[in-house]
């Protein structure tokens, strides 16, 4: 037991020891030929995006006081169970060729790589150049007659509106619309001028079922990685979904995303209440969640009556 403990330490040593020498070598040769660096990443995004592409569906569930709509779950190249449930949708709902916009996302995990192959027109939006530059070589690449534009641009409510204005024009319908901001998420999908079919929004399980919250608006906001204080409450969400139209349909069972449909679609689904299934993952204890909650709730947040 204790040389296996000492064995799996010395592999994450290794693992952080060896991310920190390729971290260097990038750097410097960044620092030397910024093409060369973009050939570089992007090659090894492709193949990290291939590997994932092709890998079987996964089929685990995460939590438990489940709805039916939980049973169409699976993960392919969603960072969760994401993809099966936006199959299911797409299907209910008779979407056949898609437009979608996703606010913040991996190059090889996010909620609409699965579907790009049905793509009718698509906009990526994130803040990470190197997350862009790696999207953008497997978007020529593996889809290159598709109409899928990836932009560098931190996203804020005030620009917002404006830069899905200047991709989407004509009254074009987009059907599609993840945030996943990791921040602000609540503010964007407050300010969002536009009303997509289907709305999928990060919100944070920490906070519980019932406080209706969120933290405060910063437009330079950043998440670090591994902290609890992000986002807004799934009852806030729900909350000013049904202020806009939208109705929720489905919580994956990860307890990170949360899907609404637009009104005038809403009775092809069941319709959740948000309280009575509220979940949280089972691989925490609930003396842990209790504990995680209250030392979130001494942070900095915006309490909605």
């Amino acid at each position: 037991m204790i040389l296996s403990v000492i064995n799996n330490f010395m592999k994450d040593k290794l693992s952080r020891k060896t991310k920190i020498f390729r971290e260097a070598i990038l750097f410097f040769i960044k620092k030397k030929s910024f093409k060369l660096y973009k050939i570089i990443i992007s090659l090894f995004a492709l193949l990290k995006f291939l590997n994932k592409k092709y890998k079987k569906k996964s089929y685990i569930k995460f939590s438990e006081n489940l709805n039916d709509i939980n049973k169409y779950e699976f993960k392919k190249t969603s960072q969760n169970n994401e993809d099966g449930i936006i199959e299911f949708i797409f299907n209910k709902i008779g979407l056949k060729k898609i437009n979608f916009v996703e606010i913040g996302f991996d190059f090889y995990q996010n909620n609409s790589l699965n579907f790009l192959s049905k793509v009718r027109k698509g906009l990526f939006i994130d803040g990470s150049e190197d997350k862009v530059i790696k999207l953008k070589s497997i978007i020529a690449l593996l889809y290159p007659f598709n109409n899928i534009n990836v932009v560098k641009k931190f996203i804020d409510k005030d620009n917002l509106n404006l830069i899905i204005d200047d991709h989407f024009h004509n009254n074009e319908e987009i059907d599609f619309f993840s945030i996943d901001v990791d921040g602000n998420d609540y503010y964007l999908f407050e300010n969002l001028k536009i009303r997509p079919k289907v709305i999928c929004i990060e919100y944070n399980f920490w906070l519980g079922p019932d406080v209706k919250s969120s933290i405060p608006y910063d437009k330079n906001f950043t998440w670090e990685t591994g902290s609890m204080y992000f986002g807004a409450s799934l009852n806030l969400l729900c909350e000013l979904a049904k202020r806009k139209g939208y109705y929720l349909i489905a919580l994956e069972s990860h307890c990170v995303n949360a899907f609404f449909i637009r009104s005038d679609l809403k009775n092809n689904f069941e319709i959740i209440d948000n309280i009575k299934y509220f979940r949280t993952p089972k691989y925490y204890s609930m003396d842990e969640i209790i504990n995680k909650k209250n030392f979130l709730l001494g942070k900095k947040f915006n309490i909605f009556k």
